[in-house]
């Protein structure tokens, strides 16, 4: 492995959970439902994970749905984020890679299957381990700063919206 290449950090993948008992009742309960609605040639696996932001995510190529046990508390959250990602493994199904990720093909499966085709959930995320830095650049010919939570790639050049002064990091804050 050359020296500048990053290693992977096993720890920054979310791992494996354990839900509780209701948990698993309610997922399987909306994978029922579901099914019966659209069948799919083989229901998707189910697993669970320790998502700190995302409630779920399908991987349609391998037919399988992750939940995350950490913030699917209730049963309304397990229902309404399983039939989500189902209708993703359903769209796929029917029209392959073609469509949007929350197209109107997906809209319409959402409909049919009894849940409201909203694209994104309103779950407080858990607080995360570390607070992020900010990051401080500035502008080389007004001076102003530009704050950011992501650095910019490196390699690239970056100019400022405003002025178009070439922009650098000026300081890191915590």
């Amino acid at each position: 492995m050359n020296s500048w290449a990053r290693r992977p950090n096993p720890s920054a993948q979310p791992t494996a959970a354990a839900p509780s008992a209701a948990q698993k009742a309610a997922a399987e309960r909306a994978l029922r439902h579901a099914h019966a609605i659209h069948p799919l040639p083989k229901p998707p696996t189910v697993e669970w994970r320790r998502y700190p932001v995302t409630a779920g995510r399908a991987y349609p190529m391998e037919n399988r749905i992750c939940l995350s046990a950490l913030l699917l508390t209730t049963e309304e959250r397990v229902r309404e984020t399983l039939l989500h990602e189902y209708a993703h493994l359903v769209v796929y199904q029917l029209f392959g890679r073609k469509p949007k990720p929350h197209g109107e093909e997906w809209k319409r499966v959402m409909t049919a299957l009894g849940a409201s085709p909203e694209r994104t959930h309103n779950y407080a995320p858990l607080p995360t381990p570390k607070p992020r830095r900010t990051l401080i650049y500035r502008c080389a010919r007004c001076g102003e700063e530009i704050p950011r939570v992501r650095p910019f790639k490196r390699g690239r050049a970056y100019y400022h919206v405003k002025c178009g002064g070439s922009v650098r990091l000026n300081r890191r804050l915590q």
